[in-house]
């Protein structure tokens, strides 16, 4: 379409529909380019822009085909503009006969935000062939009428258009209704959005995944406010609004009773639950794990995690003592995510190894508390319609399941990409986290992507040098699934690998002169260490501290300016505790911890520019917060987050940066006056779109002026639930 030249006559007299166009200085930030009718809003607003204003632009030519109206109209140019910023094309205008294919391709076209909007103009040709050629449309129907219901790709999230949530609502509705008489075509898959003005968090910080009712007809889940407040919410999959429930902040992994009334969750370091019908909270036992699981199961007991490590303890639903419902075996470090059978005696769970923490599901029973095992390399069991779904390798998959004998059977069938799942007993299944693969790109302070290193792949705690022309990053093997450190200029190029041989490497920092890097390594079992080698890849690999064999993960987190010592976060599976330690590189390299020890978790560790002051995130009230203490000590604890903060930097100033739970970046000027430590303003930046995870996946230049971030190639599948219905035929389908 060409973007088009500021507007430089009268607003008042100009043609809309035909002002002048220039493609001269076309992605320019501040310069106000482009058709006035047809600009997206990015352009309107006089920001930077790419590809997606042209589809915009499309979406705007093909919708004033089908109307025979323009989009975005007014008496003048700055009426348009305000249009385009502030309102969607009236839907109505559409003729009736529009096919539902073209409607849902035309609202992706003009989504407000650039990230929503369609990706690719090619996938727009697709739609169109799709519709050309016959291929039928879902279809709507009255009481007593059979229905065909195939996929719909690249659903765009229902919140933005009261069409779009339309259509949901009849697929849903229809679907619940009359699945007998469904045919055995593919699922309709959807994306759901989180309540206006909250963001999902479905692995980390506590929140836990969305869980589905067990008849299929409303979501629970945790949605953490622009206040950083988190609380339980419940949507009927057939409506368009959530009801906030109260008395539930700071809720973290919700369960649903079998019979759909009552939720259970965890909150203030208690294992709870909330009456749906009358909104009362009840209190059930302690717990101090950050990242809870339970499952409530039909003869009235609910089994959880009150540690991260440890055997599963249950407690019946109604309230009374918290008791093991069985020991750890030989070789297990804990006992995690629980999933009842039909009979609610006999439970799936992950168990987790003491050997690098390597994941498999068993089989338990709460009578004799015997356990054996199922399947290995996997994990999030669920039993449902004769299967067990389970996650690996970032997807679900269902395989044949005898409940009675606890054996599987047959071939695992893959679902969908996904970090967490849920699945109802009428075939709906409801996926979080998709595939962990993304982009590693550069941005400015106000969010605008600057460039793009290295190829998609899943990535982990990029690291920039003390310089700024190189950063680490930890690069996930897709065959192997085994993590190893990759070195990349910052301006572009091929990447260099840094690490080999057996066991995960990872979680790697620079020395001060970037001659070296330090970091975790694994080789075996009881094998787990810090190790450093040259940062050019020359040389061998040297242990710099061996782990005792109660640890079971470590990360190393910042190397201090006069090197002296390093900072590191380890899993001890004695306390169950993540804590934040320091290895000195002199005397008896004896560890020890600067924080004020807790009873939660703490993380990271990073040195201020002068060495003085040490920055961290934890748990203590409840949700991730940001602190900052002198370094080595004593002295005071200073907060520098308001509401949530995590993976928190320094820059080259000693300006402070870290995440809230929405992931918006946020900037904090801090002054150091003696032992004490001030925060002067707090500024957001921008929100990053990292993979939806509690793994550090973006760093600050030293200048403060860059942003590296490991950006999820689709935003829906960080920022939204999917949901695929009538799974099921998927497995049929594989017969």
């Amino acid at each position: 379409f060409g973007l088009a030249k500021a507007l430089e006559s009268d607003a008042s007299s100009m043609d809309i529909a035909s002002s002048p166009t220039i493609t001269r200085m076309a992605t320019m930030q501040g310069v106000l380019l482009g058709t006035a009718a047809y600009m997206s809003p990015e352009q309107a607003k006089g920001k930077s822009v790419d590809r997606r204003a042209d589809i915009w632009a499309f979406g705007c030519v093909v919708y004033e085909m089908l109307a025979g109206k323009m989009a975005f109209s007014g008496e003048t140019t700055t009426d348009t503009l305000a249009a385009i910023v502030t309102r969607d094309p009236d839907w109505s205008l559409l003729p009736t006969a529009t096919p539902v294919r073209v409607r849902l391709l035309l609202q992706r076209c003009t989504q407000k935000d650039p990230k929503q909007r369609l990706r690719d103009i090619g996938d727009a040709r697709i739609s169109l062939e799709e519709v050309l050629s016959g291929v039928p449309e879902s279809t709507f129907f009255s009481s007593g009428e059979s229905a065909s219901v195939p996929i719909v790709r690249n659903v765009l999230p229902w919140a933005s258009g009261a069409v779009a949530f339309a259509v949901l609502s009849a697929v849903l509705a229809t679907w619940i209704a009359f699945r007998p008489s469904l045919s055995k075509d593919l699922p309709v898959v959807a994306y759901v959005p989180a309540p206006p003005g909250t963001t999902f968090h479905d692995s980390g910080f506590g929140a836990g995944p969305a869980v589905i009712s067990p008849d299929g007809k409303e979501l629970a889940f945790s949605a953490t406010d622009q206040n950083g407040v988190t609380k339980l919410w419940i949507r009927l999959l057939a409506s368009n609004e959530g009801q906030v429930i109260a008395g539930t902040e700071s809720a973290a992994g919700p369960f649903w009773a079998p019979d759909g009334r009552t939720l259970g969750f965890f909150a203030d370091q208690k294992l709870k639950t909330v009456d749906l019908a009358n909104g009362s909270v009840q209190a059930l036992a302690d717990v101090s794990c950050y990242a809870p699981s339970g499952a409530w199961g039909t003869a009235g007991v609910i089994l959880f995690t009150p540690r991260c490590l440890g055997p599963l303890y249950q407690v019946p639903s109604s309230g009374g003592n918290a008791v093991p419902a069985m020991s750890l075996a030989d070789g297990e470090a804990s006992q995690e995510l629980p999933a009842f059978l039909p009979d609610g005696q006999h439970f799936l769970y992950v168990s987790r190894s003491v050997v690098n923490g390597a994941r498999s599901i068993r089989l338990g029973s709460l009578a004799s508390g015997d356990q054996e095992p199922v399947l290995t390399d996997a994990r999030s069991p669920e039993f449902a319609s004769g299967n067990l779904l389970f996650i690996r390798d970032n997807r679900v998959f269902a395989q044949a399941f005898d409940s009675a004998t606890g054996k599987i059977s047959g071939e695992a069938v893959g679902l969908a990409e996904a970090q967490s799942y849920s699945a109802s007993g009428n075939g709906i299944l409801i996926c979080q986290g998709g595939a962990l693969e993304g982009h590693l790109v550069w941005y400015d302070r106000s969010g605008n992507p600057v460039s793009t290193v290295g190829p998609m792949a899943e990535y982990v705690a990029p690291t920039i040098s003390p310089d700024g022309s190189r950063f680490l990053v930890d690069v996930v093997d897709p065959r192997t699934n085994s993590t190893d450190i990759w070195v990349y200029p910052s301006a572009g190029g091929p990447g260099t690998r840094l690490t080999f041989g057996p066991g995960d490497k990872g979680f790697g920092t620079w020395s001060p002169d970037a001659r070296y890097i330090a970091y975790s390594c694994a080789a075996g079992r009881g094998d787990l260490a810090i190790c450093r080698k040259p940062a050019d890849g020359s040389g061998t690999e040297e242990k710099l501290y061996t782990f005792p064999s109660g640890v079971i993960a470590a990360a190393v987190m910042s190397w201090s300016p006069d090197g002296r010592y390093i900072s590191y976060a380890q899993l001890d599976s004695k306390t169950s505790l993540r804590g934040a330690w320091i290895l000195p590189l002199f005397g008896d390299r004896k560890p020890f911890q600067p924080a004020p020890v807790v009873n939660v978790s703490q993380f990271s560790g990073h040195f201020s520019p002068d060495g003085r002051w040490l920055a961290y995130w934890s748990y203590e009230t409840g949700r991730p917060e940001s602190y900052v203490i002198p370094f080595p000590g004593p002295g005071g604890k200073f907060q520098i987050s308001e509401n949530g903060g995590w993976n928190i930097k320094w820059d080259k100033k000693g300006n402070l940066y870290f995440l809230t739970m929405g992931n918006r970046l946020m900037e904090a000027e801090v002054t150091t006056s003696g032992a004490a430590v001030q925060v002067k303003a707090l500024e957001p930046l921008f929100e990053v779109n990292v993979p939806n995870s509690s793994s550090p996946a973006s760093d600050i230049s030293p200048d403060g002026n860059r942003i590296l971030a490991v950006t999820s190639v689709d935003p829906n599948t960080s920022t939204s639930i999917g949901l695929l219905v009538d799974w099921e035929s998927r497995l049929k389908s594989k017969e």
